[in-house]
Parts: C-alpha cells; structure tokens; sequence
C-alpha cells in the first residue's frame, strides 16, 4: 500500500535515509553519509503531502520524495534528491513512482529528476521506468598541491564585474561545445545567462580565473563553496564553466588552470573539490576522469511525453 506520510512514520524515515546513506558511503568513500537526523526530521514535517510511503503488513518498506520546482533551464520539474527515496526492492519503488508521478504530472511537472548512487544496481529499477543518465556529479580529494605547469605565452589572472562580457563570450564557446554531438544540447536564454554571470561576479565568494594569451582571454572557470548538499562533504568547493576556446585546446591549459584553482581551494581550507558534467558530452567526461574526479551520484531524467 502507498500512502502520503504521516508524522508517524517520520522516525522510520529517517532511519531509512540514515542506513541508504550510509550504504552509499561504504560503496563510495567520496560520499558523506553524515546529516542530522533532527533537522531531516523537522524537515519532512513540512511536507507530509509531498512524500509518499510505502508499507507491507502495517510496515514501511520504501518512501519518496521529489519537490516541485521551476528552473529557467529545465522547467517545471520533479528533483528527488540522494534523501528523497528509500526501498526495499524495486517493485517498492515502482509502486511508490507510481503514485507520485501522477501527482506531479497533476501540477505540471512534467521533467523528473533524481540523484541515484552511479553504480548499476542502484540505477537499473530507474532504467526499468523509463529514466536515463543526464549528468554525473564527480569528487576529488584536495590531498597534496599540484603543479600549474603553464605553457608559454599563458597568462592566469582573476577575473571580477569588469569581465562580464568577456566571461559571457567563453560561456558561448562551452554552450557551443555542449551542442556538439552527442550531447546536442541547448543553452539557456541570453538574458538569463548575463544576470546569472552578473551576480556570479558580485559574489565575494566566488572566484573567476581567466588564462590569457597575447591580452586575449582564452580559458576561464569558476570555483565556489558548494552549498550544503546531500551526499557532499562540508568543506568542498564548486568547479564550474571550465572551457578553453578551440584554437587553444591541447596545450594543458585547462589542466593548468584547474591546477591553479584547486590549489587556491585548498590554501582556502577546503578538502574536497566537486563538478558535474553532462553524461552524453564524453569529451568532458573523459577530461573530468582523467583530472581524477570520480563520480558518485548521477542524475537521471525522465520526461513525460503524451504517447
């Protein structure tokens, strides 16, 4: 039987996600089973309509949870996070999907999302509901400084406000990189993306690092404290927007670069450094793997169509 969450269940709840985290840890020693059982706790009572559980003979077997939200990017769409699904078995999950999904398609969200452990027998009853790999979610450890060796001609310097159009036109390039095959993606509208790099720049916390070649910037990325965040450690920083324009590929300066970042981060206090990439761009993988990201979760997508 599935059923909307009752403040009963809530304590066997938490003890579900406690154990699956935990479980996810000892796989994965890049993921942080650590989170306050209050706080979660606290958390669900608030939405005791939006989280469904499932029970076999009066006891709770799986629960789910996915919050509705807009995104300029992907729509109105269904996230279900590493603490949002618990189950004993993937039929448990296929009743539980069942139920919440017609929910969510009633209020327009038609995109699903979830943060699944990225090994096989955690993302196959996903495959099985017709969900597919988007983007992985990779994790270093900032162990030992690393040497920026630059090639000749290159130039690092921190970017701020005054580099607004030059970071919108290396974010072009990316966009155009992303739309490559197979990846073929889509950017977001122009508008969005300036104010999005707009108050990136503002941002104290943010660093912006060009890498310059005869006065014009050809490489740039972002880092930033990564906000609390299921499955992540506390004290990791955000890798994001790396890209280096064509005629400057295959030199080592996107490797220079992020040594150079990550060496700031970890000056910084920070212990692990985290990215994403999108799963169909492979040129991207392949350089996040090699840098020695690993992944830990993956988010999985699934959109409702009318056939």
């Amino acid at each position: 039987m599935v059923r909307p969450l009752e403040t009963g269940d809530i304590e066997s709840v938490v003890e579900r996600v406690a154990s699956s985290l935990q479980s996810d840890a000892t796989r994965n020693a890049l993921i942080n089973p650590d989170f306050s059982h209050d706080v979660f706790a606290l958390a669900l009572t608030s939405v005791l309509d939006q989280t469904w559980v499932a029970l076999v003979e009066g006891r709770i077997v799986g629960h789910l949870y996915g919050a509705v939200l807009e995104n300029a990017e992907h729509g109105r769409g269904a996230w279900i996070g590493p603490d949002g699904v618990s189950f004993d078995d993937a039929a448990t999950l296929f009743a539980l999907y069942d139920v919440a999904a017609a929910t969510w398609v009633s209020r327009g969200a038609l995109e699903h999302y979830a943060w699944v452990r990225d090994d096989d027998d955690a993302t196959a009853p996903w495959y099985e509901m017709g969900f597919a790999r988007a983007h992985s979610r990779g994790v270093i450890e900032l162990t030992t400084p690393r040497t920026a060796s630059w090639p000749g001609g290159y130039r690092l310097r921190r970017g701020d406000l005054g580099d607004l159009e030059v970071a919108l036109t290396l974010d072009r390039v990316l966009d155009a990189a992303e739309g490559r095959a197979p990846s073929q993606s889509v950017g977001a509208e122009t508008a969005t993306l300036r104010e999005e790099w707009r108050e990136l720049l503002s941002d104290e916390e943010v660093h912006h690092y060009l890498v310059e070649f005869a006065g014009d910037a050809v490489a740039q990325c972002v880092t930033y404290p990564l906000p609390s965040q299921r499955g992540s450690f506390l004290r990791t920083v955000h890798v994001s927007a790396v890209v280096v324009i064509p005629t400057h590929e295959h030199h080592g300066v996107a490797r220079s670069l992020l040594d150079a970042a990550l060496n700031d981060a970890r000056a910084a206090g920070f212990r692990y450094a985290e990215t994403s990439w999108r799963v169909s761009n492979h040129r991207a993988a392949q350089f996040w793997r090699r840098y020695g990201f690993r992944p830990t979760y993956v988010r999985l997508r699934r959109t409702i169509t009318a056939d």
